[in-house]
């Protein structure tokens, strides 16, 4: 029994074994809040873009021009538990209240983080969902203006304009 209890072979293994839980939990657990992060930052993008693109038109279909840019980036309001909302009445930050808005919410089901406590923002048919948000705020500029471009080129054709990969540029 004693030359038994003084071998230690294999005594990693057991504690590689017993850790192994805790390890491979933990990454999962980041790996699912990682996953949060880039939803949210898909929906910024969108919610940047559609602002944007609301401000731009600054007219009455301001919202369908926001709804349709969203879209684009994959967020649909009313499918998958999307919601978007548009509004032109919203405060600007340097004051007055003639800014676009775009707001995206949605909703992603929680998967390992129930382990560790968190049981989430929402309930969606009776699984336990994580709230995800993006607003974005832009106000219309004035009207467009042309610019004027000059390029010297040694040649005729228009060398002296970089287009990164475009094949020429077109003005």
């Amino acid at each position: 029994m004693r030359r038994f209890h003084a071998d230690e072979r294999g005594a990693v293994s057991v504690i590689m074994g017993i850790l192994m839980i805790p390890l491979v939990g933990a990454l999962a657990l980041g790996a699912e809040v990682s996953n949060w992060y880039l939803i949210t930052r898909g929906m910024q993008n969108a919610a940047d873009a559609a602002a944007i693109a609301a401000a731009i038109n600054n007219g009455a279909n301001y919202a369908v021009e926001a709804r349709a840019v969203a879209a684009q980036y994959g967020f649909v309001g009313g499918t998958n538990n999307i919601s978007i909302a548009v509004s032109n009445t919203a405060a600007c930050p340097g004051g007055g209240n003639t800014c676009y808005s775009v707001a995206i919410t949605g909703y992603t089901p929680l998967l390992l983080a129930q382990v560790v406590g968190f049981n989430g923002d929402a309930t969606m048919n009776g699984n336990p969902q994580k709230k995800l948000n993006a607003v974005a705020v832009a106000k219309a500029g004035n009207a467009p203006s042309d610019v004027c471009l000059l390029a010297l080129a040694s040649s005729g054709v228009a060398q002296g304009i970089r287009t990164n990969g475009a094949p020429a540029g077109n003005m």
